[in-house]
């Protein structure tokens, strides 16, 4: 398989939110409050992801749709789906394989759920198999506990081979100020939940809290060596992250100076995914892109 890059495929650009809550579970809006929130404020599209419980995705216009998801959990984790057509029976709780295998044979989209504020490590994710990545910052946890960041479980995971995308999201219960602070970024065609979900399950989006990745591709160098570039929105540092100490960090030399890097591909690096960071704590997140797909 090759690099496919989200930012060479056909297509626009649609901001969402794939995890939020309503008074179906723990949130203070209603479903069409909800909506209408994200909807007023620039989204194409939302999850409404509330506890146990299915939304099912719908056009609401040409210019909004939601996703079917839900969010189901045992004692020791806590998993968001997206596409999913029914939810997996409750007694089944405490089993997270059999939850998966439940809503992958649906052909639904599993990420976990911030994986520090519940208390899990890497090795017990690990341990699942069929799950499409996780959230790789959540801003209620973060606002709330400071745990919503899963950058370690991120990496220790892709360290092992699987293949995981990252999500930032809100985690909305409208309790506090905290929504409207992560989202994904999907390159699709049109704006429509089937559409959506192929491009987040391709890898086709990148998470961000604030600064825009305008482009990410694979480069030929003087060298002979494939590399890495990224061009970003002005930032003050752009990091390079790989399997161990293979990856690099860039440091502007001014405040939010910094608008592209390159880095070098190489065999024991694994992967590469890259953060690219503003002053004002705001950070975008590239999928990874696999090494073994780029020097095959």
């Amino acid at each position: 398989m090759q690099f496919s890059s989200p930012f060479e495929q056909p297509g626009h650009w649609f901001k969402g939110n794939l995890h939020t809550h309503s008074t179906q579970s723990d949130g203070l809006l209603s479903p069409d409050e909800v909506v209408s929130w994200y909807r007023s404020r620039g989204y194409d599209f939302v999850a409404l992801s509330d506890h146990w419980f299915l939304t099912r995705g719908e056009t609401l216009n040409q210019d909004f749709v939601t996703l079917s998801a839900a969010e189901v959990q045992g004692s020791r984790y806590h998993l968001l789906s997206l596409g999913l057509s029914e939810l997996p029976p409750r007694e089944w709780a405490e089993d997270p394989q059999s939850v998966i295998d439940h809503l992958k044979a649906q052909g639904a989209l599993c990420y976990m759920a911030h994986p520090y504020w519940t208390g899990q490590s890497s090795s017990s994710i690990l341990a699942l198999h069929g799950l499409d990545g996780l959230e790789v910052y959540n801003a209620v946890c973060e606002a709330s506990k400071g745990t919503g960041y899963a950058r370690v479980h991120w990496d220790d995971c892709l360290s092992a081979g699987r293949h995981f995308t990252g999500l930032a999201v809100d985690d909305s219960h409208w309790r506090h100020d905290w929504e409207g602070i992560g989202y994904v970024m999907v390159r699709s065609q049109t704006l429509d939940e089937e559409s959506i979900l192929q491009a987040l399950a391709q890898g086709h989006f990148y998470s961000s809290t604030g600064p825009v990745i305008e482009e990410l591709r694979v480069t030929g160098s003087h060298h002979g060596q494939p590399e890495l570039f990224v061009r970003c929105s002005p930032c003050q540092e752009i990091v390079f992250y790989a399997a161990g100490s293979q990856g690099q960090r860039f440091v502007s030399a001014g405040s939010d100076s910094l608008t592209h890097a390159r880095l070098s591909i190489r065999p024991e690096q694994v992967y590469l995914r890259v953060e690219c960071r503003d002053d004002r704590s705001g950070c975008a997140w590239s999928n990874p892109v696999y090494v073994a797909d780029v020097l095959s």
